[in-house]
């Protein structure tokens, strides 16, 4: 096995630290400046001219472009800017959008009724743009913040090079043109519109820093190889969104990291990536891309176990636990910078053998089992896990809480069989559900150990308690629950079940033979 490896270098630029530093000095330098001395006095008595005459022409164009560029209007581009990314994978875009409008909106309320400063006189004083107090110009921060976060989006999906210089010239015109309706509405004096060009700057940073956002491209410091490096990219198109953006974002990747051009397999549905990976290791490629599901995602590490070549994740499915466990991103962008640049460490997978037919075996990395388990995967219907997520297997989970227990017999490491009468039986390589729920709280995919848990409720007390337990986050043994942990197990039952692999319904069985590959793969992780 491959020693342990980094595939890139990353030379990052602070960008956002070093404007959220500048914008915030001078934000408070400037607010020293403009209610503390009278230095910046002549500025201010420029807007003791009234330059609109109520009921004109002008006045009303003017009144127009304030209402449209309102504080709420532009927070309500952002929020759907944000659901558009959210679709589309790109949970720290996502954040740093709703955090923007969050730090805005409520910064800009808090420092104006803590500097309580009047608004100057003005001939339009009845719009409806022109209320509450004057310090910092909320219109002012709101631009500010929509703009960079604009131009933050453009960045971070990866568009094409006249997007992103189209984006930045738009932005800097738009937060002008506000600047300038702001002034000759009289509806702020000039420092508050400074005032409020810097507070965009400092939440536009603060948000983007929070949710790990580049404002710009971060540049690389490529290694020399001694040869090219190549990559093959296998990816399920119905978990892929924005194929368009995730290309961009791979192509983003490789172009940077000195790769040849990859090999592109898109899995179908009567080979959801078995000879994709296999034509991967035939080519001998340097590192494989997975983008889908967590079934896609287990083909893939099967076919790759005990190969060598590094695999590269970027996760694309309602659950992601191998992601998730792992601390691998679910971020589109930040997976691929791991995928690509991170370092590849080799993780246990597990073998499973269906019935005593070792050529049908095959290797999972996060959870199989027997039971009731398998039955919720089988009764979860692809369309509602697409509508609701997760919350979809919470729905089938309950049509099989009154289901009956099954006549269980288990064996581990050549010991003398047990017998259980029970609800589910689950091989974990790893033990986190989604939403941090631990449902085997010993698992860990570095141990050289499987860990088998077998529940026998009784009741709906014991039910609950299991349910307690798991959602509490709690790792203490619970009564009816076996929690055990060995390099094989035996499971066999007393009449046919369905099974499930990494939370996709893989057949019926009546013996289930798992048995720990330590470091049979090698995973780039961070």
């Amino acid at each position: 096995m491959p020693s342990p490896r980094r595939i890139a270098i990353r030379v990052r630029r602070h960008f956002a630290p070093h404007v959220l530093g500048a914008a915030l000095a001078l934000f408070v330098l400037w607010t020293w400046l403009a209610l503390g001395t009278s230095l910046l006095q002549p500025l201010d008595d420029l807007s003791r001219t009234h330059y609109l005459a109520a009921g004109s022409g002008a006045a009303q164009i003017w009144s127009a472009i304030a209402v449209v560029t309102l504080p709420g209007v532009l927070a309500t581009v952002l929020v759907i800017v944000a659901g558009w990314a959210w679709r589309r994978r790109l949970r720290n875009l996502t954040a740093a959008l709703v955090l923007s409008v969050l730090f805005s909106w409520g910064g800009n309320f808090l420092l104006k009724h803590l500097f309580t400063r009047p608004r100057p006189s003005s001939p339009l004083a009845d719009v409806i743009t022109h209320s509450g107090w004057s310090y910092p110009s909320g219109h002012m921060t709101m631009a500010t913040t929509a703009a960079l976060m604009v131009i933050a989006t453009t960045t971070t999906t990866r568009q094409p090079s006249d997007v992103r210089y189209l984006a930045r010239v738009l932005g800097g015109l738009g937060v002008a043109l506000v600047a300038c309706d702001r002034f000759v509405m009289n509806a702020h004096w000039p420092t508050d519109i400074v005032a409020g060009f810097l507070m965009g700057l400092v939440c536009a940073s603060l948000a983007s820093i929070v949710a790990r956002v580049h404002m710009l491209p971060i540049p690389r410091r490529r290694i020399d190889q001694p040869q090219p490096r190549t990559c093959a990219i296998v990816w399920n198109p119905s978990k892929v969104i924005d194929r368009a953006s995730f290309r961009r974002t791979v192509e983003y990747e490789l172009e940077h990291g000195g790769w040849e051009d990859p090999l592109w397999m898109q899995t179908r549905p009567d080979d959801p990536g078995y000879s994709m990976t296999r034509t991967a290791i035939e080519r001998g490629v340097d590192l494989v891309l997975v983008a889908g599901g967590d079934g896609t995602v287990r083909i893939v590490c099967s076919e790759l176990a005990g190969s060598g070549i590094p695999l590269g994740i970027i996760p694309a499915g309602t659950g992601n636990l191998l992601a998730r466990n792992l601390d691998i991103p679910l971020d589109e962008v930040a997976a691929a910078r791991v995928a690509f640049g991170g370092i590849a460490k080799p993780i246990d997978l597990v073998k499973v053998t269906i019935d005593g037919d070792d050529s049908t075996a095959e290797h999972f990395a996060v959870m199989a089992g027997i039971g009731i388990d398998a039955r919720i995967m089988e009764n979860t219907r692809p369309e509602l896990k697409k509508t609701v997520g997760s919350a979809a297997y919470f729905l089938a989970a309950a049509q099989e809480i009154n289901a009956e227990p099954m006549d269980l017999t288990f064996q581990v490491d050549g010991q003398p069989p047990e017998r259980r009468r029970a609800m589910m039986a689950v091989v974990g390589n790893v033990g986190i559900l989604q939403g941090g729920l631990q449902l085997i709280p010993r698992a860990s995919a570095t141990d050289g150990l499987l860990d088998l848990s077998i529940a026998s409720p009784r009741n709906h007390i014991d039910w609950a308690a299991m349910a307690t337990r798991v959602m509490a986050l709690r790792s203490e043994r619970v009564n009816r629950v076996d929690q055990i942990q060995a390099q094989r197990v035996r499971i066999s039952v007393a009449e046919e079940m369905p099974y499930e692999l990494d939370g996709d319904t893989a057949g019926r069985a009546t013996v289930f033979e798992a048995e720990v590959v330590p470091q049979a793969l090698l995973l780039m992780q961070p």
